[in-house]
């Protein structure tokens, strides 16, 4: 779990984030898209399996918010996938894509950017 804050509008929330090696995307849940003002409905909603058996997510929108990783900004912030059914005791699950991206480590003391300020590169 790691310590994250996202915005949208003015609009604020400090909460736990899941970082999940194994997630391809990211994703929040619609309570919280809507609490934020920040949910985009999806024309046509999908599915995304998880780990559990059985187990998918209904993807019904999105939405693009400021995020602040363990303590530093993520330049242009992330989108992040709008899922109906994510479990109640996780409002936000960190993916594969925003790993790479902000270049997070793993340490003993927990997951941090590799780079302060957070840099994207085009190659």
């Amino acid at each position: 779990m790691a310590d994250v804050e996202i915005g949208f509008k003015g609009k604020r929330v400090k909460l736990k984030a899941l970082v999940d090696t194994g997630a391809s995307k990211s994703v929040i849940s619609k309570r919280l898209a809507d609490y934020l003002g920040a949910f985009t409905p999806l024309e046509k909603p999908y599915e995304l399996r998880t780990a559990d058996k059985g187990g998918r997510l209904k993807i019904v929108g999105y939405c693009n918010l400021d995020v602040v990783f363990e303590g530093v900004k993520v330049p242009g912030g992330a989108r992040f996938e709008a899922a109906e059914n994510l479990r109640e005791d996780i409002e936000m699950i960190i993916g594969r894509s925003e790993i790479d991206a902000w270049q997070i480590v793993f340490t003993p003391e927990g997951q941090k950017p590799r780079k302060v300020p957070i840099e994207f590169e085009v190659i």
